[in-house]
C-alpha cells in the first residue's frame, strides 16, 4: 500500500482539510523551490565574486611583501621594525547584516585604509620613500583582505542556506506531498466504496419494502 498519513479517517471533513495541507504544501513547495534557485544564483555570482577577490588579493599581498623587502633592503629589519611600532593608528571596523532571502549576509564597513604620505604617524622628511611605499602596498593589501573575508562569509552562508532549502524542497516533493496524495486519494476512494454500499442497501431495503 503507498504511504499514507496515519490517523487519518474516511470522513468528508478529512478529505477537506487534506485538500488544505494539499494547497498549502504546494504553494510551499513552489516558493521554496524559488528561493533555492534564486539562492544558487546569488551563490554563483558571490562566488565568482569570490574567486575574483582572492586573485586580487594574492597579487596584492605579494606586492606588499616585495615592496617591504626592498624597504628592508634600504634601511634594515631594525629600523623598519621601529617604524611600525610608532604608528598609532588603528582602524575599526563595523560588522552589519543585510537580508537576503532570509539570510543574514554580512556587511564590513571600515574607513579608508590608504592614506596619503602626510597622513601617516610617522615624517614623511625623515623616511626613506621605500617605507611610504611598503606602507601603502600593505593598506591595499589590508582592504582587500577585508573583503575577501566579507565575500568568502557570504558565500558560506549562502551555501548553508541553499543545502537547509534543498533539503526542504526535497522532503516536500519526494515524503510530504506524496503522503498527502496518496492519503487524499485513499479518502476519496473508500468514500465512494461507503457512497456505493449506502446506495446498495438503500435500494435493498427499498425493494424489500415494495
Amino acid at each position: 500500500m503507498a504511504d499514507l498519513i496515519e490517523g487519518v479517517h474516511p470522513t468528508r471533513m478529512a478529505l477537506l482539510n487534506l485538500k488544505r495541507k494539499l494547497s498549502l504544501a504546494d504553494k510551499g513547495h513552489r516558493l521554496l523551490k524559488e528561493k533555492r534557485d534564486a539562492l544558487m544564483l546569488e551563490f554563483m555570482t558571490t562566488a565568482r565574486d569570490a574567486e575574483e577577490t582572492a586573485d586580487e588579493t594574492i597579487r596584492q599581498l605579494s606586492a606588499a611583501r616585495d615592496a617591504l623587502s626592498t624597504a628592508e633592503d634600504r634601511i634594515g629589519q631594525r629600523e623598519l621594525s621601529s617604524i611600525s611600532l610608532s604608528t598609532e593608528t588603528r582602524p575599526q571596523a563595523e560588522l552589519k547584516y543585510k537580508n537576503v532571502m532570509g539570510v543574514g549576509l554580512p556587511k564590513i564597513t571600515m574607513p579608508r585604509l590608504e592614506h596619503r604620505p602626510d597622513e601617516r604617524d610617522y615624517s614623511i622628511a625623515l623616511i626613506h620613500p621605500s617605507v611610504d611605499e611598503a606602507a601603502s602596498a600593505y593598506e591595499k593589501a589590508a582592504e582587500r583582505v577585508i573583503k575577501l573575508l566579507e565575500v568568502e562569509t557570504t558565500l558560506r552562508a549562502l551555501s548553508d542556506e541553499t543545502r537547509r532549502t534543498k533539503r526542504r524542497v526535497n522532503a516536500l516533493e519526494y515524503h510530504i506531498l506524496p503522503r498527502i496524495r496518496n492519503t487524499k486519494k485513499y479518502v476519496e476512494m473508500r468514500l465512494d466504496e461507503l457512497e456505493r454500499e449506502s446506495f446498495y442497501r438503500l435500494k435493498v431495503v427499498k425493494s424489500k419494502r415494495g
